[in-house]
């Protein structure tokens, strides 16, 4: 499947996204791909896919379950996962996954919200603390690879999808056991808390559990994990139940605003994860938003690049600022071959959305692209931005590199190139790039203090393969 990197999301004015430290940034997405290195899931399962519309919705429908849930919004991190699957779950600490097909099966702003709520209910409740997973409190080669991330500066992109942690399998695999019934009940209860003091319709949880009870009567070989790792029950079904019914909640409409956005994400994710005929053989006919999105991310797909602009052009006369349809049509003529074209959609869209890191970086990705010395300048002040910001993104530190190499600053050009090589715990070439870096840098300055703490972890990591 395709990672979606830099696409993001408008409609109402975007909030600023919620920072975190770096360090305890770092160490979540770090825990993130312990996880999905260790689970013994498929290749292809394991993109953590990179999508700041999605990753900016998923916040706002966060937030409120959050505080509800009386933690603060930063302190739980959120991960998508490419894979088709019907399935959330939480391991390596604070961190939710979320499956893609998740997100896609779910059709409304409150079901997605009781599923978070639920499983902040199984964190807050302990329950993978008793099964001995607390990332931060982890040690041995768990911690090694915590500390290699965070001394490369790094953390898990689009294109590592997931190895921090390699030789941790029986470490994380207990991230996976299944909950027991009494823990599920526990984390339904507790969701509907954080619900009804967020003041959300508790009828989603409702719509999951219903959900779920159709997923686990099947039980053949085609249920979805999500059935298998949250088990139903009579007693169950009956308490939540009793629950909503008595919710002063439970005939609160949706929020229109939290709807679109819904619907908006939905809309990308089927055309970027769906075989594109598909998508375009079950369209609907007309030209309202969601379908032109649809249509525009499938035909470029195809590739029909003159179908796909046509269809960006409409939604860009809908919504002519919108900084994410901006970058999506910036995407598609890059991806097109028309590089200078996309430039001045990237510029648009850049500043129409400041804070957001991940278009930042695809314009300076589209500079690199078109080459000059003054396009290599300005994408290598851009990129120093971005990979600060945004530590998370691989392809960012990979043009970085190039950025360097071209400026002539080789000793820098090795250092983000073992820094990307963290991300992909290809250990050996760790070394030698960051070695590469140590013996160009001037002794005692930052990077070479940091290519001296990239070869000591990765040497002992290396070790322990």
């Amino acid at each position: 499947m395709r990672s979606i990197d830099s696409v993001t999301a408008a409609g109402t004015a975007p909030a600023p996204r919620r920072r975190r430290t770096p360090a305890r940034a770092l160490l979540r997405v770090v825990a993130a791909c312990a996880v999905l290195a260790a689970s013994g899931v498929s290749a292809a399962a394991q993109s953590l896919i990179r999508d700041a519309e999605i990753e900016r919705t998923l916040d706002r429908l966060a937030e409120p379950v959050f505080q509800g849930g009386g933690v603060s919004p930063s302190s739980i991190k959120l991960y998508i996962i490419g894979d088709n699957s019907l399935n959330a779950f939480v391991a390596g600490g604070r961190n939710i996954f979320i499956n893609t097909g998740m997100l896609m099966r779910l059709t409304r702003a409150r079901q997605i919200q009781a599923v978070l709520a639920h499983e902040l209910g199984h964190i807050n409740g302990g329950h993978l603390a008793r099964r001995g997973v607390e990332a931060e409190n982890t040690t041995g080669a768990l911690a090694l690879g915590a500390l290699l991330a965070i001394a490369a500066g790094v953390a898990g992109s689009a294109d590592a999808a997931g190895a921090i942690f390699t030789g941790t399998h029986s470490v994380v695999n207990r991230s996976f056991l299944q909950y027991s019934r009494g823990e599920e009940a526990s984390a339904d209860q507790a969701g509907l808390t954080y619900m009804e003091r967020a003041g959300i319709n508790p009828e989603g949880m409702k719509e999951v559990l219903d959900l779920l009870r159709g997923q686990e009567q099947m039980m053949g070989p085609n249920v979805d994990p999500y059935a298998l790792t949250h088990p139903m029950s009579v007693d169950r079904m009956l308490l939540a139940e009793r629950r909503i019914d008595s919710s002063p909640y439970n005939d609160k409409p949706d929020d229109p605003d939290l709807a679109y956005w819904v619907e908006r994400m939905r809309a990308k994710l089927e055309g970027f994860t769906k075989r594109p005929e598909t998508v375009l053989e079950h369209l609907p006919r007309g030209d309202d938003e969601f379908t032109l999105i649809r249509r525009a991310v499938a035909l470029h797909r195809l590739p029909d690049p003159t179908g796909a602009m046509q269809a960006m052009d409409k939604l860009l006369a809908l919504r002519p600022a919108d900084p994410f349809y901006l970058e999506l049509k910036a995407q598609i003529l890059l991806e097109s071959g028309r590089v200078a074209e996309a430039i001045p959609f990237y510029r648009r869209a850049s500043a129409a959305a400041p804070g957001e890191p991940l278009i930042a970086a695809s314009l300076a990705h589209a500079l690199i692209a078109l080459d000059g010395a003054g396009n290599n300048d300005e994408a290598l002040t851009i990129l120093k931005k971005a990979t600060r910001d945004d530590p998370a993104n691989g392809v960012a530190l990979r043009d970085l590199a190039l950025a360097y190499a071209r400026d002539g600053q080789e000793g820098l050009a090795a250092l983000a190139t073992a820094e990307r090589y963290a991300l992909r715990t290809d250990y050996k070439d760790v070394i030698r790039h960051a070695r590469h870096a140590a013996a160009v840098l001037p002794e005692g300055s930052p990077g070479w203090l940091k290519a001296q703490d990239l070869i000591l972890v990765a040497e002992r990591m290396e070790k322990t393969r």
